[in-house]
């Protein structure tokens, strides 16, 4: 290009350039950047399609050349980053896609699209030292969290692991190893917690995120225990945030940790004290967060004025705490009525497997959930889902069929469960979050035929070990699905659940009982054994720090666990082939096709016994896969609307 051109001709040969690229011809798009960049070196228009022709030509280490300069060129520019971010993640280098999406994220914080894959690159990191690096990623968890239309679940394991790398935690840590909450007490002075309890990093992941180990969960009960029994000898106001975060974290794990009978002596104490007559002051509200750190606020005799202090308070937080322990919760049960049932529980059916399973759920809905990542589609994006019917099998509480509605707005999904408590939840969370494409339907998987429809996708996810018979359960979902149509379906791995099963058989030994006390004395009992004991590693498992996952993880009534070759004889007998298997950890993914190339897909389900046999932890989150009909047109190649983000 004649460097005598100017301007104008610089931005003709780009136009060039965007032209050829949109049309697939990457390798001229380059051509023409490369001789704009020749003629002004720092064009970082001509960088960023070149780079982006270079990605789609295959050439990712000069593609990320290309991406750092023109980052360095224009920093803030959450574009760049994000593709720059996209390069290292394809590579491999998790750690530097994570550093430069987080940049991604902070430089523009209304991108709920950076934010997403933000949560997906995080998703089960954690950080083993505090360096210049985590400073970003901190501020962009932060944007995350105070985001609604994000799913916090994502940041779980990364927000603790820097929470307890901060020093004030460490030394909490230390001073909270054993349970004599009086002689913690007496190493710690309210004012110095003023400031990093008042941080609001450490307040969004309280208030919205579940503990995932013993250490954080010891400070959370020190901190409950702590502020209870000195309610006047602190500024109530100064710590309203706290309490009231506090209080939402306790009700989002269903009151699952320990607390003493001093403990549960003082916040009745306080209940019968309260004065809702009066002035609804600094002093009231952190009393009502108290009380609810120990107990369900909705099931309080005087919940309704509650609630209406709440939505009159100007503070932010005592407000969302009502809102959260009160008026929702207050909502779900409005929806119980409104549910078509199918499968209706009478006297004849009170003692097979399925009532029994209801039963648990009916008491405990699982999961508990309350953000959902609702993501800005483009048409293209939007339509994909259009005319396509799906079932989600056993759907809970609704955040997989939400989920998938969020991504798919023009599909029609119906949610059935046993359960009416939590498909109730599922409604309220769908009126919540303004999605009208899901229907929820009270069903047995063994009655499913009765629904007289047929669908495109059937996803079962963690639902058929719990039958009876799960081939036969599998069996009845096939026959409603579309002759091209796919299943998605998760069933637990013997191999990675020896812990689970070390712990159901201790529960039975020793008579811990499916009931909130059962359950918190069995937890305590865990704890309390020596770290050497086998039994500890249940504490390694997410689910054992929520009252309704930890029932689920190892009180279930009901729980099968398989290993490849049984679902592979499954899926012979019911004529059906396996497309893919998921690997959720990175490190085991990479490792898996570094060792079988020959199996891109990860469907050969011999070598994926091979890999697990020395891998007990590969599939600890379930087997997870795709399959459908070996006759099916789609064996060779799904159809492209399978394979969005919405059902990875």
């Amino acid at each position: 290009m004649d460097k005598g051109n100017g301007k104008t001709d610089v931005i003709a040969e780009l136009a060039k350039a965007e032209r050829y690229f949109s049309q697939g011809n990457f390798e001229l798009a380059g051509q023409i950047c490369d001789k704009v960049l020749i003629a002004d070196s720092d064009n970082v228009g001509a960088l960023n399609i070149l780079g982006a022709s270079l990605t789609r030509t295959g050439k990712i280490p000069q593609a990320i050349k290309v991406a750092e300069k023109a980052c360095s060129l224009s920093p803030g520019n959450a574009v760049y980053y994000s593709n720059l971010s996209y390069l290292h993640s394809i590579t491999g280098n998790v750690q530097k896609a994570i550093l430069v999406m987080a940049l991604a994220v902070i430089s523009d914080t209304k991108n709920t699209v950076n934010q997403a894959k933000f949560a997906r690159l995080i998703d089960h990191l954690e950080f083993y030292q505090l360096t210049a690096e985590t400073g970003p990623v901190k501020e962009a968890i932060k944007v995350c969290l105070s985001n609604p239309d994000i799913d916090h679940g994502s940041f779980s394991v990364a927000w603790h692991s820097l929470i307890m790398l901060d020093p004030v935690f460490i030394r909490l840590a230390s001073i909270t190893q054993d349970g004599n909450f009086k002689k913690q007490a007496e190493e710690v002075n309210a004012r110095e917690l003023e400031e990093p309890l008042a941080e609001p990093f450490f307040l969004l992941g309280l208030k919205s995120l579940q503990a995932v180990d013993a250490k954080y969960e010891r400070i959370i009960t020190f901190f409950r225990h702590y502020f209870i029994s000195r309610i006047d000898d602190y500024d109530s106001e100064k710590f309203l945030p706290f309490l009231c975060a506090l209080a939402e974290h306790c009700n989002l794990n269903e009151f699952v940790y320990s607390c003493t009978r001093q403990e549960q002596e003082m916040a009745v104490a306080l209940e019968g004290e309260l004065d809702l007559m009066a002035n609804v002051d600094a002093d009231t509200m952190a009393r009502i967060a108290l009380i609810a750190c120990y107990k369900d606020l909705v099931q309080l005799d005087y919940a309704g004025k509650l609630a209406e202090s709440g939505a009159n308070s100007q503070n932010s937080a005592f407000a969302g705490l009502i809102k959260n322990t009160i008026s929702i919760p207050g909502k779900i049960t409005e929806f119980h009525a409104g549910i078509p049932a199918i499968s209706p529980r009478d006297d004849s059916t009170q003692n097979d497997v399925s009532s029994f399973v209801a039963k648990q759920y009916e008491q405990n809905p699982y999961p508990r959930w309350r953000h959902l990542d609702l993501p800005v589609l483009a048409e293209k994006q939007r339509a994909m889902g259009r005319g396509r019917k799906i079932l989600v099998a056993g759907c809970g509480t609704g955040y997989e069929p939400l989920n998938l509605a969020a991504y798919y707005p023009e599909a029609d999904i119906l949610g059935v469960d046993l359960s009416i408590p939590s498909l109730a939840y599922g409604k309220q969370k769908a009126d919540e979050f303004g999605i009208g494409n899901v229907e929820f339907k009270q069903a047995d998987i063994l009655d499913v035929e009765e629904l007289g429809q047929q669908f495109d996708l059937i996803t079962s996810c963690g639902v058929l070990h719990h039958m009876e018979d799960p081939v036969e359960g599998w069996s009845k979902l096939l026959n409603c699905l579309r002759p091209d149509g796919m299943m998605k379906v998760a069933l637990y791995s013997e191999i990675a659940r020896e812990s689970v099963v070390l712990c159901r058989n201790w529960i039975e030994e020793q008579g811990f009982a499916p009931t909130p006390e059962g359950i918190r004395d069995f937890r305590q009992a865990v704890m309390d054994l020596d770290d050497a004991n086998p039994l500890k590693e249940i504490m390694n498992w997410t689910d054992f720090y929520s009252m309704s996952m930890c029932r689920d993880l190892v009180f279930h009534v009901q729980e099968h666990r398989v290993t490849l070759p049984w679902i592979k004889s499954a899926l012979d007998e019911l004529g059906l082939c396996c497309l893919s298997m998921r690997i959720s950890n990175p490190v085991f993914r990479k490792e898996y096709l570094a060792q079988y190339p020959q199996d891109p897909a990860l469907k050969d389900l011999d070598a994926l016994n091979e890999y697990e046999n020395k891998n007990p932890r590969v599939f600890r989150d379930m087997y997870q896969f795709w399959c459908c009909r070996k006759d099916s047109v789609t064996v060779q190649r799904p159809p492209a609307w399978f394979y969005t983000i919405g059902l990875s």
